[in-house]
């Protein structure tokens, strides 16, 4: 299988992804490759790396290309080799996270209806386009935290915030991801505010193993 998780940062999708490797390798004795978006080696995850982190400054559709190019990387490079093994793959982020913030640079209030804005929703069709040849996942488990939770963790655990790490914006993104959520059928929500363990048995739940 080709699992993902994803969530703004902050939601636990790295914590449950690590968690439920363990899980299939111990409990399954399956053969599962953990990796992540961007992924980390030169030249374009670290340059994704430097721009997050605002030590270079690109417009915010650069970015989401650059994200776009080095997910063809990771697919090539990593995924389909590991599928080929009959190996299991769980990704932290995949092209879902693109769409979900790649409108953030759009002039829109978070209170109004997103799914209404024609700006926003041919922003969101464009991505979906350029990411459109790249291959789907079997299920996402999608982590729903209320922002204010994101940001007291990120605070805690890192004490400074990269380029999308403020509550409006975060907002955006999960209105964003419910809307993807609707749109696509292979994605799965999961309450994130719950403790790790509860969050964890639903993830092995709705894998049905």
């Amino acid at each position: 299988m080709f699992i993902i998780f994803e969530g703004p940062d902050g939601s636990g999708q790295s914590t449950q992804a690590k968690l439920l490797k363990k899980y299939l390798e111990e409990e399954k004795k399956l053969a599962v490759v953990l990796t992540k978006e961007p992924i980390n080696k030169p030249p374009l995850g670290n340059l994704i790396r430097r721009i997050l982190k605002k030590e270079i400054s690109v417009q915010p559709l650069t970015l989401q290309l650059l994200f776009c190019a080095d997910r063809n990387e990771h697919l090539n490079t990593v995924i389909k080799p590991a599928l080929k093994k009959r190996g299991w793959i769980i990704s932290d982020r995949y092209f879902y996270s693109t769409i979900a913030y790649g409108s953030l640079d759009l002039n829109i209030d978070p209170s109004t209806p997103l799914r209404v804005n024609p700006e926003f929703n041919r922003r969101i069709e464009w991505l979906i386009k350029i990411n459109e040849l790249f291959l789907r996942p079997d299920i996402v488990f999608l982590l729903r935290v209320r922002p204010e939770i994101y940001l007291e963790k990120i605070d805690k655990n890192r004490g400074k915030r990269q380029f999308f790490e403020k509550q409006q914006k975060l907002e955006k993104v999960l209105k964003t991801y419910e809307i993807l959520s609707r749109q696509f059928s292979n994605i799965q929500m999961i309450d994130g505010e719950k403790n790790i363990q509860e969050v964890h048995q639903k993830i092995i739940k709705k894998l049905n193993l």
